[in-house]
């Protein structure tokens, strides 16, 4: 991966999370990798110093795949700090050294997975972090509703599958007037697990189908994780909420080969993620960090999905995004090709 090398444009929103969460004399750890943009772990370390605080970076080379460790003595230093910002070209907010950090109590501020310095100067990352929230919570409780049981998604692409809620549904609060915006919050909906972190960029509704549900043609048409931007769709073929088959072209053949490689027996649980992109600001990049929060997406995750409230651990955690589904709930039209069908605006 190549990047520009001038440091050039807004540094304010990629600072912002640090400003939030960072005081003088915390023991912060940036964790990235050499193929990730240099010029983004340079702002953070830069800002941690202005901060007063104790930065540390650990570069090391990049994984093979999402969710794979950093090196040992990485994994050992994450459980040791006051924070963990995760800026590798991968994705490691899942990997089992952010989870066993996040279980010894230290927090996590995530802007992995390939994010450049540019795509911190634009885009989803210049959201008001606010009406993110007053959004988080109108989806939650009128698109989808406290004891909404069974979602049914389709598309024009061809997807057409249903799915269990039932019990799933997590109506986060409105923003009062403690509120701070990008401030490290308990997102976690297993309470028997700690996942106080930031993502960022952010911009999503959290829903994890009960698993063992879902049936059907689920077809991805943007983007996916390890992938990127799509050439073609992918068509997963659903039952009893497991693959049994992945169809399409190219993308859909790297998709088979990578999960036979990296894979395990609850990779092909799906969907273990079921969420809706609540971000206004977001653009397409070809980046699964900033394109699953787009407004009115949809993104189905494969794998793991503890965090969001659900019950299956694996050793990988996907995310591939529906540009513009139309989404049914217990029967009724709620989102049609990405547009919300009632107000998710109005605090």
């Amino acid at each position: 991966m190549t990047h520009g090398g001038l440091m050039t444009g807004t540094f304010e929103y990629l600072r912002r999370p640090l400003l939030a969460n960072i005081t003088a004399g915390m023991k912060a750890l940036v964790i990235t990798d050499t193929a990730h943009d240099p010029r983004v772990w340079q702002v953070v370390m830069a800002t941690l110093t202005e901060l007063g605080a104790d930065g540390v970076l650990a570069l090391f080379d990049p994984r093979p795949a999402d969710y794979y460790d950093p090196p040992e003595p990485v994994c050992a230093a994450m459980k040791t700090v006051d924070v963990n910002i995760l800026l590798a070209s991968t994705g490691m907010l899942h990997c089992p050294a952010n989870h066993a950090a996040l279980a010894a109590g230290v927090p996590v501020i995530c802007m992995d997975g390939g994010m450049t310095l540019e795509m911190f100067q634009s885009g989803a990352v210049t959201e008001d972090q606010r009406q993110m929230a007053v959004r988080q919570h109108h989806v939650a409780s009128r698109i989808f509703g406290a004891d909404a049981r069974t979602c049914r998604v389709t598309s024009r692409h061809g997807c057409d599958f249903t799915y269990s809620v039932e019990g799933r549904i997590f109506i986060p609060k409105l923003p009062g007037d403690d509120f701070v915006p990008y401030k490290i919050n308990n997102l976690g909906r297993n309470k028997k697990i700690p996942f106080n972190r930031f993502l960022y960029p952010n911009g999503e509704f959290n829903v994890p189908p009960v698993e063992g549900t879902a049936n059907g043609r689920l077809v991805i048409d943007l983007c996916m994780h390890q992938i990127g931007r799509l050439g073609s769709p992918i068509e997963l073929f659903i039952e009893q909420g497991r693959i049994r088959r992945i169809e399409g072209g190219a993308d859909a053949h790297t998709l088979r080969r990578y999960l036979e490689r990296y894979g395990d027996e609850n990779a092909y649980i799906c969907p273990a993620e079921a969420s809706v992109g609540i971000n206004s600001k977001a653009l397409i990049r070809g980046v699964q960090r900033e394109d699953k929060n787009i407004l009115g997406s949809m993104h189905f995750g494969l794998g793991t999905n503890v965090d969001v409230g659900g019950t299956i651990w694996s050793n990988i955690h996907m995310d591939g995004v529906i540009l513009e589904p139309t989404l049914y709930v217990d029967g009724e039209m709620r989102i049609e090709d990405g547009r919300f069908l009632r107000d998710v605006e109005a605090a």
